[in-house]
C-alpha cells in the first residue's frame, strides 16, 4: 500500500502538492464539460466528495493510479453529479487481501423456464437470463454470502429504453457480475460497504443518469418570447422534459424585466345610460270659483228669467 501514502491526507486543495492535485484528476475528481455555455469548463469535486474518495479508497485498499478505485463527474440537470465506484477486479482484490477469503462458486442463470443453468446460451435459453447467481464463502462463516442479481433490477438502457451496448453484447456476463459484487460485499462489508461497480452502478443508491444536450435551445427561445405568457410556457415545457436549469430561469428572469410590465387591458368605458323620455304632465284646468261678481249674477239672472217665461 506505498503507492496509497501520495494521496492527499485531507480535501483541503490548498494543502496539495502538485503531485497530490495531479492524483486527484487522475482519478477523475475534475470533471471538463463538455457541451452548453460552459463547454471546456473544468470542474472539481467539491471537498465532501473529495473526503469520500479518499476515505473509501483507504478503507478499500484500492489504488486509483491502477484504476481500481475512480470518481465520475456526470453532468445532469445543469450540474455535476459524483459517484466513487470501482470494478469487479477491484472488489476481487479486496476479497483476496482477506486472510478469510475462500473462494466462489462460478456463476448460475435463471432461464425463462425458472431452471438454474451455469452457461446461459441465447440461443437455448431466450435473449437474456432472469437472475444470475454467485455464492462466495469465507473460511469463518459456515454457509456462503449469495449475490442473486435479477435482470430488470439491473439491466443499463439508453434514454430511448434500448439496452447499452454491453448489455446488448454480454448481458448475461453483465449481470453474472453484478450478483458477484453483491455477494463480495456482502462477505466483506467492512472494506467493500459504500462501494459500487461499475457495471451495478445503475442500481446503486442516489442513481446517477448521464444526460445530453438539451432538446431545444431554451435560452435562445426565451430570448426572442415577446410576451410574459409565452415566457412562462416556455419555462413550463423545459420543466416536463426535465431540463429547466439555473441558466434558463436566470434567463427568464432577465427576458421578463426587459419586457417590463404589461399594460392593464384598455377597457372602453361603458355608455352612459339612456335616460328615461321626459313626461311633461299638463296642469289641471282650475276649478271655476262659485263666487261672482254682482254683474255676472245680474246677467244669470235675467238669462234664468227668459228661460222660464220671461220673469226674473
Amino acid at each position: 500500500m506505498t503507492e496509497l501514502t501520495t494521496l492527499p491526507a485531507n480535501g483541503d486543495v490548498t494543502t496539495w502538492t502538485d503531485a497530490e492535485k495531479a492524483i486527484v484528476e487522475a482519478a477523475g475528481l475534475v470533471f471538463t464539460h463538455t457541451y452548453g455555455p460552459r463547454e471546456g469548463e473544468r470542474e472539481a469535486a467539491p471537498r465532501p466528495i473529495v473526503e469520500k474518495f479518499l476515505s473509501l479508497s483507504r478503507q478499500s485498499g484500492l489504488n486509483p493510479l491502477s484504476n481500481q478505485i475512480w470518481c465520475i463527474g456526470r453532468a445532469s440537470k445543469g450540474r455535476v453529479e459524483w459517484a466513487v465506484q470501482t470494478g469487479i477486479d477491484g472488489f476481487r482484490l479486496v476479497a483476496d487481501k482477506s486472510a478469510k477469503y475462500a473462494g466462489q462458486d462460478a456463476a448460475e442463470w435463471m432461464t425463462d423456464s425458472g431452471e438454474w443453468v451455469d452457461a446461459f446460451i441465447p440461443k437455448l435459453h431466450g435473449d437474456h437470463p432472469l437472475a444470475a447467481r454467485v455464492r462466495v464463502y469465507r473460511d469463518d462463516w459456515e454457509r456462503p454470502a449469495v449475490g442473486v442479481a435479477e435482470w430488470g433490477a439491473y439491466v443499463q438502457t439508453t434514454a430511448k429504453g434500448d439496452l447499452t451496448s454491453m448489455w446488448k453484447k454480454q448481458g448475461a456476463g453483465q449481470l453474472a457480475k453484478c450478483a458477484e459484487a453483491l455477494a463480495l460485499r456482502k462477505a466483506f462489508p467492512m472494506d467493500l460497504s459504500g462501494l459500487y461497480t461499475a457495471d451495478e452502478i445503475a442500481a446503486a443508491p442516489a442513481q446517477l443518469v448521464e444526460v445530453g444536450p438539451p432538446s431545444r435551445d431554451w435560452i435562445a427561445e426565451i430570448t426572442a418570447a415577446e410576451t410574459h405568457d409565452a415566457i412562462e410556457d416556455l419555462l413550463d415545457a423545459a420543466d416536463d422534459v426535465g431540463e429547466r436549469t439555473d441558466a434558463i430561469r436566470t434567463a427568464a428572469l432577465a427576458r421578463h424585466g426587459m419586457l417590463g410590465v404589461e399594460p392593464e387591458p384598455t377597457v372602453e368605458p361603458a355608455p352612459p345610460a339612456a335616460e328615461p323620455d321626459e313626461i311633461v304632465v299638463e296642469p289641471e284646468p282650475e276649478p271655476e270659483s262659485d263666487e261672482l261678481s254682482d254683474d255676472d249674477w245680474l246677467a244669470r239672472a235675467e238669462a234664468d228669467a227668459l228661460t222660464h217665461g220671461g220673469r226674473p
